[in-house]
This record gives C-alpha cells, structure tokens and sequence, in this order.
C-alpha cells in the first residue's frame, strides 16, 4: 500500500509539459486542421464549379435554340460572346459549317458539292475553370428552311481574308457576266455564296474603298468555272491598305540655296518575300516626300528607289576589299497596319550638273552593268536646267544623262565635265566616267 500511495502521489505531480511534446502537438493539430480545410475548400470548388457547368449547359443549349431559330442561314456565321451571371463571366463561342454530307465539311474557300444543311458547335467556358473540367459544347445540324440548290446549276463560294488570315466582313463582289441573282457582302467570316449560278466561266471580282489586295490591285480578281451541280471557290487576299510615306535621299543634306530634284515618274520598289512591287506613288510625285498605299503583310516591306534590282542595295555583288569586304546593305524591313501608315527613308544617290547648255529639260536613262541583270528605266525630270547648277537625286546603279528643248526630245547627252559629285559623295563610291556615265554604287566596306 506504501509503495502505491507513493506512485499516487507522483502522479499528482504538476509540472506539465514539455516545449517538444507542445511542438509535437501544434504540428498534429496543424496537420489536422490543414486537411479539414482542404477538403473544405475542395468541396466549395467542386460546388461552384458544378453549379458553373449547369449555367453553361443552359447557356450552351440556349444558343442552340437561336440558332435553330435563324431565318437566313447565310447569316449565321461564327460568333463570340460573353455573359456574365452569379459572379461568373462565361465565354460563349458558335462555330458553323455548310455540309455536303456528313463526311465532308465546307469552307467558303474551298468547293465541293451541293450546300445541304449547315452544323452549329457552341463551346461555353468560364473563368476560373479547374483545370481539369472540359468546356461544355453542344452540337446540332440545320437544314435551309428554303431550296437553296438547283441540281442544273452550281454554287460559287467566295472567301475574303486579310492579311493575318481572318476573314474580311463588308466586301462587295460581283461577277462577269452576271449570275442574275443579288451577291451579298461577305459576312463575318469573310465570305459570300453566290447561288444558283450556270454552268460556265465566270470572273469574279471583290472591291472595297481604301482596299489592296497581295499584289497591291485597289480591286482584285479571278476566274471560277461552275459545273452542274457542284459548287466552285474562289479565294482572295484583300485588306485595308496601309499608307507608307517614303523620304528620298535623307542622307543628303542640301546647302544653303540648293534645291534637290528628284524625278517626276520615278517609281519606288517594296520588297519581301511575296513579291517585289514597283510601285508609282499616290501623292507627292516628284517630290521628296511620297506616299503609297499597300497590301499591309505582318512582314512588312525593304524598300528601294527605282524599278530595277541594281537600285537595290543589297542586289550589289560582295567584292574583297581592303581591311573586310564591299558589300551592299539592306535597310530594315517597314510594316504598317492595316488602314495605318508607316514611314520610310530611301537613300538615293547625288550628283550636280553645271550650269550652262542648250535645253532645260533634264532625262536620265539607266545603264546597263552586268549584261545578266539588264533592265529599261527612263527617268525624267521636267523643265530643271538652267542658269544655275542643278542638284538632282536617282536610284542606285549606272546612268546616262540628257538634255533637251522639250519633254519628248532626245536631246544630247550631258559630258563628264559638266556632272560633279558632292563633297563628301552620295554614295561614297560614286564615279563619273569620261564618256559621262555616272555610277552610283552604294557598297561599303563591312569589317570581317
């Protein structure tokens, strides 16, 4: 009993505790409480997110119902919308299609065959989604509440797209010879069906105000053949045109009293890798200052004076040179935005003819310097020589000069001592050569 009443009394001893056993039970206890509040958390995510789904759905179906409620099936095209309910932005996007038949789908830039019903597939997301929740989408097909085919004549599917791919809504398109039905502008996805139309050729022809297509034709065109009961496509890259303002000869600094002149039908080339396109400005010609409106690619353009490739800086062959190489360089390619403008230097070369000599009239031809890269450019600068010297711009390459007593004159060419460079020379390796040939070649040394 002695000895029990010993242990008794020990364990009535109160000093509790210890720092480790109270770690060790904070931690147990954190442990605890973060599981709770997971699976808290986990369950309020699930329910929001199981009530999101429902909206969708609802949304989702709701679509659908308009669709099918549509009174031109030519009207409906894709679309994108948001709708905000509960708190939650959800994101409603339609995509439809013409079929054929159900394995093959159409796209207004491709043909096939006849147009029969049209598929509609509405995709709902929302913000916040888990990351492993599918959209919800839902599907349906319609058919034409009206005949839209005639199984003696065909169908035209015409697609217009801008620069970066989309389609263009708004274009007018015609046809020669006329079908004899009224063509719709392209709608949203860029497109237009031209029904109904007769067997044969026909050109068709897309136009729109301020407008350049990918070889810079305010209006663009091309030839369709339509057969019984098919349809045929006819596609098109067509955007608002970008303006580009091009400065000619800006590293040139006239003196005091000196007017630069450049040529009156000089045409200035844009470059990249769909084309090169010499093209005769809209506004300013004859001036320093050009502008010109172009198809706006997202590459953008390198530019040159003249309409021939020897005006192109980096169409100069590379030569060894003392301490590197000769070798022409490129300017930086320009882009503009569609129904934007951009602005561009063009570097040209200089030279000065003396006063003095029959006939005012200034016209310069180009000459020919390797026999492989032979090209015809006639420029003209009007009614410019005079009393005093005549400081005048032209593209890169070799030049002859002539004067006249009018426009049209042949006139005599100008001699080697009546041309002089400028000090320093524009270009740096400009020559003059005795029987009066000017060269402006624009190559600089490049360090190895």
């Amino acid at each position: 009993m002695r000895i029990l009443c010993g242990r008794l009394a020990r364990s009535r001893d109160a000093a509790g505790m210890t720092l480790i056993e109270v770690l060790v039970a904070m931690l147990i206890f954190a442990l605890v409480s973060t599981g709770i509040i997971y699976t808290m958390l986990s369950t309020l995510t699930i329910t929001r997110d199981s009530r999101a789904r429902q909206v969708a759905s609802n949304l989702a179906a709701q679509q659908i119902d308009l669709s099918r409620d549509a009174k031109d099936l030519f009207l409906l095209v894709d679309n994108d919308h948001d709708v905000t309910l509960n708190g939650d932005t959800f994101h409603v996007h339609t995509s439809t299609q013409w079929v054929s038949d159900p394995d093959l789908e159409f796209s207004c830039g491709a043909g096939g065959g006849a147009l029969r019903y049209k598929r509609v597939n509405v995709t709902v997301t929302w913000d916040n989604m888990r990351s492993v929740t599918n959209p919800v989408r839902s599907d349906t097909v319609i058919d034409p509440k009206v005949r839209i085919n005639d199984p003696t004549k065909g169908t035209i599917l015409v697609s217009v797209l801008n620069a970066v791919g989309t389609g263009v809504a708004g274009v007018t398109v015609a046809t020669s010879p006329s079908t004899g039905t009224v063509i719709a502008p392209t709608d949203a996805q860029g497109c237009t069906y031209i029904l109904k139309a007769n067997p044969g050729a026909y050109t068709v022809t897309v136009s729109g105000t301020g407008y350049r297509d990918g070889n810079q034709n305010a209006t663009a065109s091309t030839s369709v053949s339509v057969t019984m009961g098919t349809s045929s496509s006819a596609g098109f890259l067509y955007d608002k045109a970008a303006t580009f303002t091009t400065h000619l000869a800006t590293t040139f600094t006239p003196g005091p009293g000196v007017t630069l002149r450049v040529p009156t039908d000089m045409k200035i080339s844009f470059w990249n890798t769909y084309g090169i396109y010499s093209q005769t400005p809209t506004g300013g010609a004859g001036t320093a200052t050009q502008t010109f409106p172009l198809h706006p690619y997202p590459s953008g353009y390198q530019v040159y004076a003249g309409a021939c490739d020897r005006g192109e800086p980096g169409y100069w062959e590379s030569v060894p040179d003392a301490g590197g190489t000769l070798e022409g360089v490129r300017g930086d390619a320009v882009s503009g935005p569609p129904g934007g403008t951009a602005s561009v230097d063009v570097p040209m070369g200089i030279v000065t003819i003396a006063a003095g000599g029959s006939g005012n009239f200034l016209r310069a031809e180009r000459v020919t310097i390797v026999p492989a890269d032979a090209c015809t450019e006639v420029l003209h600068f009007g009614s410019v020589l005079g009393a005093s010297p005549t400081t005048i711009a032209l593209p890169y390459g070799a030049w002859k000069l002539y004067r006249g007593t009018s426009a049209g004159a042949a006139g005599s060419q100008i001699t080697a001592g009546s041309i002089s460079a400028p000090v320093p020379a524009v270009p740096e390796r400009t020559t003059i050569a005795a029987d009066g040939t000017v060269t402006l070649d624009p190559r600089v040394v490049v360090a190895p």
